[in-house]
């Protein structure tokens, strides 16, 4: 928790210290609030009128803008650090707190999915409740899969040495990992996101062996982790069971406002052109020279774009990129990094990847990443940001039971960040080889952003469904990604011994099931909404922005018909692919 380095974040504005008595205070004054509006309200909300529903609604958002401060700052000295002794006891008091805390105010969850339709029915015609209208609406399609108070109530309790435990245990090992690697002469531990940047290295030797040594360090951790995958996907399934869901994918579903027919619509149309990608990794294969392009090639950069790009110039490239499309998007990113609400440099025990953590509207985002000084990693830099802006956005407008965007729409501002990035760099560039580059980057972001999160949501799917006959031994899970990876890659690029490992890392699996399809979805969407921009110009700017503050006001349909979207029109995601393939027969005619 260094004060001065600009590099790591500052988390001040939450609490100085894991022993600060402002959080254990807030953790007390969050319980005594639940309390008292539970004696107050348990058992009588059916009979509350349209404004005593109001007043309800409004303390009950106050008291969990005030217990979100410490859950957050624990997941974030937890992310930052997992090592740390203190920071893993903080953790540990902060979730069982939330726990029961969410036992106090269990009774409101139930009380509205469950009140008498025709109770249900006036609510949603009061003018006086218009603000929580759609949190109302969305909350009530959960009826048919809520359990009584009291089990509701076990399930969160349980859930503290269930989910959460083998989760956190997760993160624990992943973060404990060290990959040994001899790269120019010298014998290095690196973290795995150290080790995975050496996976576009120009060496194709270091690229191979440094893929290999992090596929390795997770099989050596195999026993541990895919106990993990086992213990968490049979946590789902009994879920389900429990709560009467037809399919493992319907309660994400739910929670994303989709109908399943846009889901299905969008992966198979994805699977469909898988031989885009195929197409262009034979391309990339020309232009490397190479008769037997492998997996450890696929992020490998091209002669002369393998451009270094350190943190204050990928800083300077971002916001003069988001100045180009709205000084607001510019504004806002500049306060993160100026305020230090990002962590930016990977460090041991810190978590790996990078993500945009926000709580409320009342507490600005937070923004962790692992930055390599490469070009990938400005986009990355570009994505999480635009995620601190659609946050931000709806933070101006909404009140917290309204203010996160469902995980599909969460994506749209990141994505399209990447995009006005790409543009930016393609502009400002004039060597031929890093523009080659940048269109080959601007290329694999797509395909790592739709087709492997495709990939990942197939994968993932059809595990659930072995894990409902029984225990899946590691190599049985490895199996199947494999599958899906040749499925993918066809005989475009050649497989490694050791790829069948590269399930076991990915935390999205454990940490939010089913969320890369959300990734498709955005890349997918943002194309559209990019290519809208590029037809209007300034004049969707406004539009734009109000998309976005709209926050999670509305569902996805709803909120994408203020820009002109129609997410059921037939061929729409086959535009975004027909896109793809212009840059793709744009790349053909430079290499």
């Amino acid at each position: 928790m260094s004060t001065v380095d600009p590099l790591r974040w500052d988390l001040s504005d939450l609490y100085s210290s894991t022993d600060d008595p402002a959080l254990a205070a807030d953790v007390a004054q969050a319980r005594e609030r639940a309390e008292a509006l539970a004696a107050a309200h348990r058992g009588r909300v059916a009979g509350l009128d349209a404004p005593s529903l109001r007043a309800l609604l409004a303390d009950y958002e106050a008291l969990l803008d005030r217990a979100y401060r410490p859950m957050s700052y624990a997941s974030l000295r937890f992310a930052a650090d997992a090592g740390d002794a203190a920071v893993q006891a903080l953790l540990d008091r902060t979730r069982e707190a939330m726990a029961h805390l969410s036992t106090l105010l269990r009774f409101l969850d139930v009380e509205l999915k469950t009140a008498p339709t025709e109770v249900f029915e006036r609510w949603l015609a009061a003018p006086e409740l218009e603000p929580y209208r759609h949190y109302l609406a969305a909350s009530r399609r959960y009826a048919p899969h809520t359990l009584s108070e009291p089990e509701e109530n076990l399930a969160t309790m349980k859930g503290l040495t269930g989910v959460a435990a083998w989760t956190q245990l997760f993160d624990e090992t992943l973060a404990a990992i060290r990959v040994p690697l001899t790269v120019e002469g010298q014998e290095l531990e690196l973290t795995v996101d150290e080790a995975r940047a050496l996976r576009s290295h120009p060496d194709r030797d270091v690229r191979a062996r440094a893929t290999r040594a992090v596929l390795a360090a997770h099989a050596e951790r195999a026993h541990v982790l895919n106990f993990v995958f086992n213990t968490i996907f049979q946590d789902h399934r009994i879920e389900l069971g429990l709560r009467r869901y037809a399919s493992p994918m319907e309660p994400t579903l739910l929670d994303d406002e989709l109908p399943a027919s846009i889901a299905d619509a969008l992966m198979d149309t994805t699977e469909r052109n898988y031989g885009l990608a195929q197409e262009y990794y034979r391309l990339k294969a020309r232009a490397l020279g190479l008769g037997d392009f492998s997996t450890h090639d696929v992020l490998a950069p091209l002669p002369g774009g393998d451009k270094k790009i350190p943190f204050a110039e990928g800083r300077r490239l971002v916001l003069e990129a988001f100045r180009d499309f709205s000084p607001r998007f510019a504004e806002i990113a500049e306060r993160h990094f100026d305020r230090r609400w990002i962590d930016a440099l990977p460090r041991p025990g810190k978590r790996g990847g990078a993500f945009c953590a926000a709580w409320s509207p009342s507490l600005h985002p937070f923004v962790l990443t692992n930055y390599n000084d490469r070009i990938d990693d400005v986009s990355t830099v570009a994505h999480e940001l635009g995620h601190a802006v659609h946050f931000s956005l709806a933070g101006e407008k909404q009140s917290l039971l309204n203010y996160g965007p469902t995980t599909p729409m969460a994506e749209t501002a990141s994505v399209f960040g990447e995009i006005v990035l790409a543009r930016r760099l393609l502009l400002e560039e004039r060597d031929p080889a890093v523009r080659r580059s940048l269109l080959a980057n601007r290329i694999e972001d797509v395909i790592a952003t739709v087709f492997r999160q495709v990939m990942y949501t197939r994968w993932e799917l059809s595990a659930h469904a072995r894990r409902a006959e029984g225990v899946v031994p590691a190599d049985e899970y490895g199996a199947m990604w494999r599958a899906q990876l040749d499925r993918l890659y066809g005989d475009a690029v050649r497989p490694g011994e050791l790829d069948r490992w590269g399930y076991i890392g990915i935390p999205h699996f454990i940490h939010s099931r089913f969320y890369c399809y959300s990734y498709a979805y955005g890349q997918l969407l943002v194309l559209a909404l990019y290519r809208r921009y590029l037809d209007e110009g300034d004049r969707f700017v406004p539009r734009y922005l109000e998309l976005l503050g709209g926050g999670g006001s509305g569902t996805p349909e709803e909120l994408l018909a203020r820009v002109g979207i129609d997410l059921r029109e037939p061929g729409f995601w086959q535009r975004g692919f027909d896109a793809l393939r212009d840059l793709i027969e744009e790349f053909r005619a430079v290499v």
